[in-house]
């Protein structure tokens, strides 16, 4: 009996019709583990709105689909008569495929941390090798070994399609001509994402088709946002506030009464009436990575007994029980802090951009005033540009982990380095130093994940769960700070300085709310100059620069996006301007409001008279302020 062998023919449009359906399984999918993952998040939904979600978010999806696999589709079904051509073209395609399911995969992963996709994020782990393999090889381990062992099978079952099924064969050029001109149309299209006039698809254009956050977050996905803002190094955005009014307003929230505009070409530029008198004090700035103050047992009420060194800091320090980080990342909490200027949608980020703008550079104004200046981090000198940010602001010194010696015999390899050594490190420094007094700033990096195990007495928590990893190096981190505490008494260099303890972002927020995404703990420690006391009013990283200013009686013009914490008038106006990606929040004490610039997005109110209206409005003036003011250069005047 004759075994009929298989007819071959050629099937590169039938397969790409194929690869396109996957494409969009594959983005639905993933949208869905979303949805079922992270329910909580998307409760306040209607069903409407969720059915929306998954039928616009196609939009999205068609414009990956189209910009990455549409060209690679277009050259498969070329009228090129070689089997190896198409076995290579659908190579390439799997590959791009697999590389799609790993930024989705990511995504996933990464969502939880701050409840949006990947968005500017991409820019900066993209300079950040160490990070990207430590998270190759940590949480996406697993996903990372799944998707490399379905490419495999793929590109096997490729191989062999090819080879005893396939045939090149070529019908009419105008039935050839037509497909490539479906194809032609399925890319144009599906990068533009409608039909009408208009630019293509941006980030900011899901708020055509969601009325929350939380929908835009299930409408989008994160190949898109992160495409989208990696290759501009910002997110597009839309505010409509008039400039002049804008200005003026964030001129009468930021400005103190004893102080003045100084260039009207430069609005937001300031200083105090009078001459500079400096104080004999000391100033060092200790940004603790991702630190909540629910793992704090002094600000949360809890009982962990992992931050006793913490504690006694809160109990005899000026401590801000609402206190907010600028944004979610290490590198805007460095900004807000060391030069005062607010992450601002639509504009490029610190690091990759937005420091070719005349900051205003606080350690430069303080080593003009004759104070040694240090700025040393855990992670390497190259980990978000950091070191080299530092010494364009003005730090004389600037160190990371390749200059810190290791001190002590950890367990494991911290991807990001060891607090104590950072701290006992700068500690030296300082204390070898020529100059009479000092401004430094110490970033720690123990408490960022993938959590590495320090000391045996450290391991409190025996979990594996990502809270047990994170109280566990706090624990660690904690100590740190109290032999470095110890350290500054011994070398007499302790009474005369303020520590200010501040975390660059959270890490571990329950929920979506604007007060539990960006609270942070902020304390300043100075037994012998600053009285202990709690404080209620609401302050944000971006009020350090000017209260930094008063209390060394350093008088210098300068433009920060903050106002002097121990300001005491309109204490009920003070708010904290956050940013989260393509939307901005302000919170206040009486509630919070988030706002894509261009609409309304949310509100928190927390007393009865809230006006979310008239917050909204001030969110948009003080947005469009910083906006135009760092677009235009016109922040700060060098002379």
């Amino acid at each position: 009996m004759w075994i009929r062998k298989p007819q071959k023919k050629d099937f590169r449009f039938r397969w790409s019709i194929y690869i396109v359906l996957f494409a969009v399984l594959m983005f639905t999918g993933a949208r869905f583990a979303l949805f079922e993952w992270y329910r909580p998040l998307f409760e306040g939904l209607s069903s409407q709105e969720i059915r929306s979600a998954f039928f616009n978010g196609l939009r999205f999806d068609f414009s990956c689909i189209a910009l990455f696999l549409g060209p690679l589709i277009f050259l498969l079904n070329l009228p090129v008569n070689s089997r190896r051509w198409a076995k290579w073209m659908l190579y390439i395609i799997s590959l791009v495929m697999l590389i799609l399911a790993g930024v989705l995969a990511a995504d996933l992963i990464y969502f939880p941390k701050v409840n949006r996709h990947i968005a500017e994020e991409i820019v900066q782990i993209s300079h950040d090798w160490d990070f990207i393999i430590s998270y190759m090889f940590g949480p996406a381990l697993w996903p990372l070994l799944g998707l490399m062992a379905v490419f495999g099978a793929v590109v096997l079952f490729i191989r062999y399609k090819i080879k005893t099924r396939f045939q090149p064969h070529f019908g009419a050029p105008l039935a050839e001509g037509g497909k490539l001109l479906l194809i032609i149309l399925f890319i144009v299209l599906g990068i533009r994402g409608h039909l009408g006039a208009g630019k293509s698809l941006g980030v900011a254009d899901v708020y055509n088709y969601a009325r929350t956050p939380a929908g835009a977050a299930l409408t989008t996905n994160g190949v898109f946002t992160a495409y989208q803002v990696g290759r501009k190094g910002r997110v597009d955005t839309e505010n409509p506030f008039p400039a002049d009014k804008a200005i003026l307003t964030a001129r009468e929230q930021l400005f103190s009464p004893e102080e003045s505009a100084v260039d009207a070409r430069y609005p937001l530029m300031r200083s105090k009436e009078g001459p500079s008198e400096p104080k004999d004090i000391n100033i060092v700035i200790v940004l603790l990575e991702g630190w909540h103050p629910r793992f704090i047992d002094s600000l949360s009420g809890g009982s962990y007994g992992v931050t006793p060194v913490f504690d006694k800091i809160v109990s005899e320090g000026v401590t801000f029980n609402n206190a907010y980080a600028a944004g979610l990342r290490s590198v805007f909490g460095f900004a807000a802090v060391l030069a005062g200027v607010p992450l601002v949608p639509g504009l490029p980020m610190f690091g990759y951009g937005l420091e070719m703008s005349s900051l205003s550079p606080m350690p430069k104004n303080f080593a003009d005033a004759g104070y040694y200046t240090l700025f040393a981090q855990t992670s390497k000198r190259d980990s978000y540009r950091l070191c080299a940010l530092a010494s364009f602001l003005g730090m004389k010194d600037s160190f990371g982990w390749e200059d810190i010696p290791e001190l002590l015999p950890y367990e494991d390899k911290a991807p990001f380095g060891y607090d104590y050594d950072a701290l006992m490190f700068a500690a030296d420094k300082i204390k070898n130093r020529q100059e009479k007094n000092f401004f430094a700033m110490v970033f720690t990096g123990i408490t960022h994940e993938p959590f590495a195990r320090t000391l045996p007495q450290f391991n409190k928590y025996s979990g594996d769960d990502w809270d047990s990893g994170f109280k566990n190096t706090l624990a660690y981190a904690d100590w740190s700070i109290g032999e470095f505490l110890n350290k500054a008494k011994e070398d007499g260099w302790f009474d005369n300085t303020i520590f200010i303890f501040v975390a660059d972002h959270t890490s571990g927020a329950k929920t979506d709310s604007l007060y539990d995404k960006f609270r942070i703990p902020m304390v300043m420690y100075a037994p012998k100059i600053l009285p202990a006391v709690r404080r209620n009013i609401t302050v944000s990283q971006l009020d350090l620069a000017p209260t930094i200013y008063a209390l060394t009686g350093i008088n210098v013009p300068y433009t920060a996006f903050g106002r002097n914490i121990f300001d005491n008038s309109r204490e009920e106006d003070r708010f904290a301007f956050v940013s989260e990606g393509v939307n901005i929040g302000l919170i206040t004490p009486k509630g919070a409001v988030r706002h894509s610039g261009k609409q309304l997005l949310g509100v928190e109110p927390l007393q009865d008279d809230f006006d979310a209206s008239a917050a909204g409005e001030k969110l948009q003036a003080l947005d469009k302020a910083a906006y135009t003011l760092l677009k235009e250069n016109r922040w700060f005047k060098h002379e």
